[in-house]
């Protein structure tokens, strides 16, 4: 016999629901907790990064919430719907994420993919309020609706979809730890390379603009790379920039902004990218091929001592944010050795392994992304999937 799923509101299976706070906190550099708001939310955690500001305990007391183990965020306010659940992470929250506590009749995993679903999305986004900044009411968030089985069924439907995001979550741990392996590896080549030579004998910067006449694009912004992680798969249709001329990068090829460089926004094209674009904000980058290997060349760029050295230089400028060229990096002084063959290989079996990681990570979201709203409508039976 089929289960019957019934009809809830947030309200129902929440013991308290409210957001952060509406106004600014003492900030003190060296605190302990930090201040975060909805755009700290990514991808089902707290991200802290370089620029979260931060806040003594004694300041933190004044604002805490009731966090638990089964509290989870939603940002309502500018950028809306991203989730996380609370990890115990030292925080108190700004007005543009909310929270809410499970009861315990429900499922706190469930209800996580309850506002993970991009149903829920979709809908508040509807509902949103305001018009150069859009705002979710806590009302709505309490009304919203959404259908659930029993507490045995749910934990089945989330611990399905909780194995891909597990299985997501070991790859990017590896890739971490893989990328450190490679970053060790240079090092220690480094140490005995004797020659010195600059970025810019080593490197070129493409400034070719071609004309966009493909249907469909991935424009990469700056934003969409970051510490080497390309968010390279969602295309969309070319409408606004058909007939206008943007800058092409190759497999091979290295993206590095110019804008706010101290947030590391940079990447490695280990990708066929035929139909991607790179924004202005984006400088091209490739190796001299007779001289260095372009997996070479990116670690280079990606060095801590060549990153400070052009981050210091962006920031002793005025402006609204930092922003440096090419000519400053092709200017970085660095040693270099001519046996680059071994190290080479080396590096391109790390990343090899990094992209197919990857890859899997890019399916395995896709999977859960499809099969997400269809389990939490009841629509796919959990004994019907097979991962």
């Amino acid at each position: 016999m089929m289960e019957e799923w019934k009809e809830y509101k947030i309200k129902d299976a929440t013991s308290i629901l409210g957001d952060g706070i509406h106004g600014t906190p003492k900030y003190d550099e060296g605190g302990s907790v930090y201040f975060i708001n909805g755009n700290n939310l990514e991808n089902g955690k707290i991200v802290i990064r370089e620029n979260t500001r931060r806040v003594s305990l004694v300041e933190a007391l004044k604002h805490q919430k009731p966090l638990t183990d089964r509290t989870i965020f939603v940002s309502i306010n500018g950028t809306l719907g991203n989730v996380a659940r609370y990890n115990g992470e030292p925080c108190i929250l700004g007005k543009s994420a909310c929270y809410f506590n499970v009861k315990e009749e429900f499922d706190v995993n469930f209800m996580y993919y309850v506002v993970a679903n991009s149903k829920f999305r979709k809908e508040i986004e509807r509902l949103a309020t305001g018009t150069t900044i859009k705002n979710v009411s806590l009302e709505t968030m309490r009304n919203y609706t959404f259908f659930a089985p029993s507490l045995l069924e749910q934990k089945k439907v989330a611990a399905i979809l909780s194995s891909l995001d597990d299985k997501i979550e070991l790859n990017r741990r590896i890739n971490e730890n893989l990328e450190a392996q490679a970053q060790a590896l240079f090092k220690s080549w480094l140490s005995g390379c004797h020659s010195e030579v600059t970025i810019g004998e080593l490197s070129m910067n493409i400034t070719d603009y071609t004309k966009c006449d493909l249907p469909k694009v991935v424009l990469v912004n700056s934003s969409d790379v970051t510490e080497g992680h390309f968010e390279h798969h969602n295309y969309s249709e070319n409408k606004n920039l058909k007939g206008h001329f943007k800058k092409r990068f190759q497999k091979g090829y290295i993206l590095y902004s110019q804008v706010r460089p101290r947030n590391r926004h940079w990447g490695y094209c280990n990708f066929d990218a035929d139909a991607y674009l790179a924004s202005t904000q984006l400088m091209v980058i490739r190796n001299r091929a007779e001289l260095i290997s372009s997996i070479l060349l990116y670690q280079y760029l990606i060095d801590d001592e060549v990153w400070m050295d052009f981050t210091n230089k962006t920031e002793t400028r005025s402006g609204t944010f930092p922003q440096g060229n090419y000519e400053e990096i092709a200017a970085i002084k660095v040693r270099f050795g001519t046996d680059i063959a071994q190290i080479t290989n080396e590096l391109e079996s790390m990343y090899a392994l990094i992209y197919n990681n990857e890859q899997e990570s890019h399916r395995l979201a896709a999977l859960r992304d499809t099969l997400l709203p269809r389990l939490m409508s009841g629509e796919i039976k959990v004994g019907d999937v097979t991962l």
